[in-house]
This record gives structure tokens, sequence and C-alpha cells, in this order.
């Protein structure tokens, strides 16, 4: 973390997630926590995992959608076809807007 001087933006902050450093621009607040910053990349996984135990209290149809994407999401990353040039940049695009 920097220093901070009176009127000025901090540069630099560290991710309360992950803990890597970044520029504010980088960063989401939490509301009623505004010294709580976390970086865009940890918001995603975030996301995903508060929705994955909000499934977990609904009907077996949403556990098992959720279960099925947690699954297929881990043999993509596995066999790192989401590194893949063709089908990659699809699959992170899946990824983004999927549970």
């Amino acid at each position: 973390m920097t220093t901070e001087e009176p009127g000025s933006e901090p540069e630099e902050q560290m991710c309360w997630c992950c803990g890597t450093v970044y520029p504010e621009s980088r960063l989401i607040r939490l509301g009623s926590r505004p010294e709580a910053g976390v970086c865009l990349n940890c918001t995603i996984h975030l996301r995903r995992r508060a929705r994955e135990r909000l499934a977990e209290g609904r009907r077996p149809l949403a556990r098992w959608k959720a279960q099925v994407s947690r699954q297929s999401r881990e043999q993509i990353m596995e066999h790192h076809w989401h590194q893949r040039p063709i089908i990659g940049p699809i699959l992170r695009w899946i990824n983004r807007h999927l549970l």
C-alpha cells in the first residue's frame, strides 16, 4: 500500500482477496467498508462462489446446474482448453456470463 497525501488519491492498493497490488482504477470498493478493495478478477471469482452458495439452498435442478457448471469449468481448466486459439475466447466468454 502507498501512503496518502492529503487531498490526493492513493495510486496503488492491495486487493483484500488475492493480495496483489493494483492501481485504484482496477479495484472495487465495498459499500460500507470503503477501505476494503477487491480487484476485478477476484470480483468475478467471488460472484461465482456466491451464486454456487445460493444454488445450494434451491431446488434440486438448480443445484444440479451449478454442479455441472463447476465440473465443466474444472475439466476445461484441467485440459487447458481455455488457452486454445479458437475455442479459448469462446469458453472464457461463456465463463464470464455463466453462473
